[in-house]
This record gives structure tokens, sequence and C-alpha cells, in this order.
């Protein structure tokens, strides 16, 4: 193959690397203003160590930045994950699915990037989603919640 040919080649792949996600983006943007999904629309997901949060299934698990640590109930750690979704689809993915599975939404902030906060009694569960160039990242983070066993005593000026 000629340098030319080659350089051409380069161009293209690089020009549809730029399109095909615009392309995907321009599909589904507003799509999180619609009705909710029925059962047999909703998207697929994944348990991987944690067995009551399921993960969408288009996103890829990266072992080199996850680590958990314990058995059964009591693991705790931090699950990250990549893929080519937005955002606010995954967002409103884990708010549904996190609720199907006994989780209760603590408080949810969005746009540079979304930071979902859920809680069970024993155990408390954070998830931040942000959008990189051509991905979007999640980061699931597991740990228990520390009940206290002495009450706050008020202390008084002096």
């Amino acid at each position: 193959m000629g340098t030319k040919k080659c350089l051409v080649l380069a161009i293209t792949l690089l020009l549809l690397s730029f399109l095909v996600p615009a392309c995907l983006k321009s599909q589904t943007a507003g799509k999180e203003d619609q009705q909710p999904l029925s059962e047999s629309q909703k998207p697929r997901g994944v348990y991987y160590d944690f067995d009551d949060i399921l993960v969408p299934s288009e996103l890829t698990l990266d072992k080199k930045n996850s680590f958990v640590y314990g058995s059964g109930q009591s693991r705790v750690g931090i699950l990250s994950f990549s893929g080519r979704v937005e955002p606010a689809s995954v967002a409103s993915f884990f708010q549904n699915s996190m609720q199907t599975d006994g989780w209760s939404l603590v408080s949810s902030f969005k746009y540079r990037e979304y930071l979902l906060s859920f809680l069970k009694p024993d155990r408390a569960c954070v998830i931040t989603i942000s959008e990189k160039s051509f991905s979007t990242t999640v980061e699931v983070r597991m740990g228990p919640v520390e009940t206290m066993t002495t009450p706050i005593r008020e202390t008084k000026p002096r």
C-alpha cells in the first residue's frame, strides 16, 4: 500500500471516529425526557461482585481500577466501568435498578458528572458517572454504614 493510500485511510478512520459518536449522541438526545420504559424495553444488566447492584450490560469492567474486599453481603470496594453510553441513560438505569434491589436514593447530582448516593441499613453506595471524550466512565463505591452506639453529647460553651 502506498504512502498516499495509508494517509487517506488514516484520515478516513480518524473522521469516522469523530462522526460515529456524534451521530449516536444526536439519536439519543432528548431521550431522558421520554416516558419510562416497559420491562421488555429496559436494557439488560449484569451483577458483578455486589449481588444487589445491577450494572448496564453496555459497560465493561475495568479490572485494573477495581478493588473488592470481603465476601457475601460484607463486600466493600470500588468497581470501575467504561463504555459508549449516554451518562443520563446510565443514571436513569441505576436509579431504577437500585430501587428494585432494595436501595434508597439519598441524593442525586448532575451536570459536570452524575453523582448518585444510595443507602441500605448496613451499607452505602456512591455511583459516579462521568463523560469522557469517547466513552463514559462509571465508578461504583460500596462501603459499610457505621452505627452509633453512644449518643452525641452537646457541649456547652464556657
